[in-house]
């Protein structure tokens, strides 16, 4: 697909590659705006505009962040059956139901694992469409409230050391947030086995944005330095070899007590959540752990997202 420059109140969005650096900080005014209760919500005109989500597959803090960021801003949910119940069960094409929720709603909330099917559902919607996560390409969404998350919570993003940690080659919001993080200037370090080393073309990315990274398994090695610690875990559902996932648990990375004692005192721990055995639960009190307050944040960078793009 190609991606024209970003419009808010006509484009639907697919990847981070449409933002500029500026549009991702309108973004946060927009959400601090709201935050702080200095944005007015024109509820009444909410209340005509309706969001409608299509999940192909399963999804809790995305979908639920975005229905109830609608819901605050005044608008309405399109209460969608599972897909299952769906005329597509009985064989309705993914182009005909997209053409009818646009008959319906305002705007689309559309997660497929095919990014195949991102791009067909955007040729035929006649309203936005946001990406919610296609297959292992890209989840911008969930970029933006992680970027909004380090910026709250550090002040800026410029400077800062940030550490990437696990299935780097499957985790789609890994693949959004290095395109966001091309428009500061951050020293990565992009820590993983060798199997699931950042796929390369979005290394290739990082270096037509000159941006510093380093490759690495050794976590330990990089603990001490950096400011951000952000996990994801091991993406099990996009590995189709049993022999190569078991190899794969054994030596994935464990985040503890232990690790992040190593770390320096103001680190901070991001996961875009699922977790798994990837992130203990005995992180969960130390005040390095953020990745609550980044799901809260989800809730008020979507209602900034959403009333851009309703305009």
């Amino acid at each position: 697909m190609t991606l024209k420059p970003f419009s808010w109140e006509t484009s639907h969005l697919v990847s981070m590659d449409q933002f500029q650096r500026e549009d991702i900080e309108l973004i946060f005014r927009r959400t601090q705006e709201l935050e702080t209760n200095l944005f007015p919500v024109d509820k009444e005109k909410f209340s005509q505009m309706v969001l409608a989500s299509l999940f192909f597959e399963p999804s809790t803090r995305t979908r639920l962040s975005f229905e109830v960021a609608m819901l605050r801003l005044g608008g309405q949910v399109l209460k969608l059956p599972d897909i299952e119940s769906l005329s597509l069960s009985k064989g309705e094409s993914l182009e005909d139901t997209i053409r009818v929720l646009g008959a319906y709603a305002n705007i689309i909330i559309l997660r497929h694992p095919s990014e195949e099917a991102l791009q067909l559902a955007c040729r035929y919607s006649s309203v936005p469409i946001i990406n919610a996560g296609d297959g292992c390409d890209e989840h911008p969404t969930q970029a933006l409230l992680d970027l909004y998350t380090i910026q709250k919570e550090k002040g800026s993003i410029d400077g800062l050391k940030i550490a990437i940690v696990g299935d780097l080659k499957h985790a789609r919001v890994v693949h959004s947030l290095l395109k966001g993080l091309t428009k500061f200037k951050v020293d990565l370090k992009l820590v993983s086995p060798p199997e699931l080393k950042v796929p390369e073309p979005f290394l290739r990315k990082l270096e037509e944005q000159n941006l510093n990274y380093v490759e690495t398994p050794d976590l330990e090695s990089v603990i001490g330095e950096i400011d951000i610690l952000y996990v994801v875990m091991l993406q099990h559902h996009r590995i189709s070899d049993p022999h190569q996932l078991e190899q794969l648990k054994r030596k994935y990375y464990v985040i503890d007590r232990k690790l992040v004692q190593k770390g320096q005192s103001n680190l901070m721990i991001l996961h875009p959540m699922v977790r798994r055995e990837e992130l203990s639960p005995e992180v969960d009190e130390l005040p390095q752990a953020a990745y609550f307050r980044q799901v809260r944040n989800g809730v008020s960078v979507r209602m900034a997202l959403l009333s851009l793009m309703l305009g």
